[in-house]
């Protein structure tokens, strides 16, 4: 198709996945990441999202090599657990900058390069969706990324550029293995953060969705005229989703914080 498809963080994972099926479609894909995708090196940045400077250098050559972006996919992300209040105020800033003032300066620095039919696709979770104890971070750096993308969807509707997040569940890729984990706990919390992480431990790793059907996904809106606002990706989630739109949201606080070991202090 001949698209100029700019990848954040796709040198491995969703995004690399990602950029296979672009390439299969014939279009033109740009990664940039914490590290060179040695497959494709020329067509491979290296850099800090979150640093304005660095991203500001990629939009620059993509305007001077191609002059525009077709699609921008905002997909860098980390992740780090635990109890908020023992979290350090460095490791809050590390997940906001990487999940939430990457993908905004992105948008920001690529938009003058996008016209009538360009897509913004941000990766958010279904952890932007539900909320779970111990993963407040991750969960509202992905919340607010999600409401990023539906706000400017609303803005960038009149001038014919589609926003549209996708929220998948858990997904097997190196991103589970590398997220943070702050074990620390006090009187209030007891074992509860342990129980959270083993809950998070106990889902095989077998049974997670391959990046392949994230990537496919995230091509398949890229390719409509119009994108779903926001895209959930997992049947299991999916019924998650209905549930929650259904039930109390207090009752539905109270089962998942059952569920991740809440209840009774240990």
């Amino acid at each position: 198709m001949n698209r100029v498809v700019l990848i954040t963080g796709g040198s491995q994972g969703i995004g690399k996945a990602t950029a296979t099926e672009f390439r299969r479609l014939g279009d033109i894909v740009i990664s940039f990441s914490k590290e060179i995708d040695e497959e494709y090196p020329n067509y491979s940045y290296v850099g800090d999202v979150s640093n304005e400077q660095d991203v500001e250098k990629v939009i620059n050559e993509i305007k001077q090599q191609y002059g525009k972006i077709d699609v921008l996919i905002n997909n860098a992300g980390i992740s780090v657990n635990g109890a908020l209040e023992l979290i350090s105020t460095e490791a809050f800033n590390k997940i906001m900058d990487v999940n939430v003032k990457g993908a905004y300066l992105f948008a920001k620095h690529s938009l003058p390069l996008m016209q009538k039919g360009a897509k913004i696709i941000n990766m958010s979770s279904v952890s932007g969706v539900f909320a779970s104890p111990f993963r407040s971070l991750y969960c509202f750096s992905k919340s607010a990324l999600l409401m990023m993308s539906l706000c400017q969807r609303m803005e960038l509707e009149t001038c014919g550029i589609d926003v549209c997040a996708i929220c998948p569940g858990e997904v097997k890729t190196n991103f589970m293995k590398k997220r943070v984990r702050v074990i620390d706990t006090n009187e209030r919390y007891g074992k509860r953060v342990e129980n959270a992480f083993k809950f998070m431990d106990k889902h095989d790793e077998g049974k997670r969705m391959k990046p392949e059907k994230i990537a496919k996904e995230i091509v398949k809106q890229a390719n409509r005229k119009k994108s779903k606002p926001f895209k959930i990706i997992g049947f299991g989630f999916k019924l998650i989703y209905l549930g929650i739109k259904i039930c109390p949201i207090s009752l539905v606080l109270k089962v998942t914080n059952k569920a991740m070991g809440g209840g009774k202090v240990l």
